[in-house]
């Protein structure tokens, strides 16, 4: 009987316990989750948009036609939105409060930094975004925070973080030799380039990530879920959707374009066989089978690629063309390493009857820059950034109209919900530190 009573209080006891209701989580186990929504925000569907408005995709069917002729509505944003705020930055900010509570630095660092990379997507595409009062229980309506404000707070996060973690800790949906400090200043670099703090940006730069040591999206198993975003869409998924034939991307790296870079030092044949796939789905895919966007091709979120154009367009911005050079050049001996057809420009190859024009040494070795990391950074946020910071330098056409899109629309969603979401917003306001 003993035996029988104890039985039935344990059975009691288990059933006031739903086991469908989960009261909380390992931080160590959620910052996965985080690091995903990281990883859809600037892979998904805003790169995706983003890639059509800076002219590295050009839409082919259904919706994306519309979306390359700018003909959009704030519901068209919701997606987007949604893994920010409630996959990503929702997650980190839980996660930093449970790392800090059991004295997990590392984990605290690297919550931070994601956090970081997020907001700066966030308001790189919104401008004025929730940030001090976003994911708040307590508050239901939270105010959007100016542009300036978020990208001052990425920066003290991605300095308190940068002290707090190395290494590839906690980093399972990421690949790469990377490290976490230097991953932190390359993001602090980008931060500092859309205040127009060159000088900072140049310093957070010079300790930012190094050769070798980019931080990728990890798609190295292939299989739904886990390979190349990119891949999922223009061929799982949505095929023949976007495309690249008509965009300004194309003709850069084209040899038989009016706009090609190409030239006595510089052969772009084999990365534009990388980049794109002819006849497919639509006459210029993004190349989904066997380059860029292939299954198994990982996704740059952070490279050495990208580092070293910073610090080019910082020193070339503070006349210091020899600078600026030495690592426009670092770029080129990497790109000689993986596609083959670049040697090292020298100073006299930039002017206004060099090889490289423009109505200055300055001028064009500035422009070469900015052009290099347009295409460089193919299929990623930056570029779209690039282009509203520097007032369209290197003369993007827009597809419709006279303009290229200023920003992406406050959601529907965040519309009907938020009392202080801005209302009657359009796709070609300027954002604040873009003006």
């Amino acid at each position: 009987m003993m035996g029988m009573s104890s039985c039935k209080k344990d059975m009691t006891e288990i059933n006031k316990t739903n086991p469908n209701q989960f009261s909380d989580s390992d931080p160590t186990l959620m910052i996965t989750g985080a690091e995903l929504a990281n990883v859809i925000v600037n892979e998904g569907e805003a790169a995706r948009l983003a890639g059509i408005f800076a002219g590295h995709f050009n839409g082919y069917d259904r919706q994306f036609i519309s979306y390359a002729q700018y003909n959009m509505t704030s519901g068209d944003f919701n997606s987007p939105w949604s893994n920010l705020y409630t996959e990503g930055i929702a997650q980190c900010r839980l996660i930093e409060a449970k790392a800090a509570k059991a004295n997990n630095k590392s984990l605290l660092g690297v919550a931070m930094i994601n956090e970081a990379q997020l907001l700066l997507a966030a308001s790189g595409l919104w401008g004025d975004i929730p940030d001090k009062e976003a994911c708040n229980d307590a508050i239901s309506n939270p105010k959007f925070d100016k542009m300036s404000d978020v990208t001052k707070h990425c920066i003290a996060l991605l300095d308190s973080a940068a002290n707090l973690t190395s290494g590839t800790a906690y980093s399972a949906a990421f690949a790469g030799s990377f490290d976490w400090a230097e991953v932190a200043n390359t993001l602090k670099a980008r931060a500092y380039l859309r205040m127009g703090d060159y000088a900072g940006a140049l310093a957070a730069a010079k300790n930012g990530v190094s050769a070798g040591a980019d931080m990728y999206a990890n798609h190295s198993t292939e299989s739904p879920g886990a390979w190349n975003l990119y891949y999922d869409f223009l061929d799982w998924n949505r095929g023949g959707y976007i495309s690249c034939d008509g965009a300004p991307i194309v003709g850069m790296l084209d040899t038989a374009s009016t706009s090609s870079k190409n030239n006595a030092k510089t052969d772009e044949t084999a990365r534009f066989d990388y980049y794109f796939l002819a006849d497919n789905y639509t006459p210029l895919d993004p190349n989904m089978y066997t380059g860029i966007f292939a299954p198994t091709s990982n996704f740059a979120m952070v490279s050495y690629v990208e580092n070293e154009l910073i610090m080019a367009e910082c020193y070339v911005r503070g006349g210091d063309n020899a600078n600026a050079l030495f690592h426009l050049n670092n770029v080129r001996k990497e790109h000689e390493a993986n596609y083959g057809g670049y040697k090292a420009y020298v100073l006299s190859d930039f002017g206004p009857t060099a090889m490289v024009k423009g109505a200055s040494e300055t001028l064009a070795l500035g422009r070469e820059i900015m052009v290099e990391k347009y295409v460089s950074l193919f299929g990623q946020l930056e570029p779209f950034c690039d282009l509203r910071r520097t007032k369209n330098a290197i003369g993007i056409k827009p597809y419709a109209g006279t303009s290229l899109p200023g920003c992406f629309m406050v959601p529907q969603d965040e519309i009907n919900a938020n009392t202080n979401a801005p209302k009657g917003g359009s796709l070609f306001d300027v954002l604040e530190l873009f003006k």
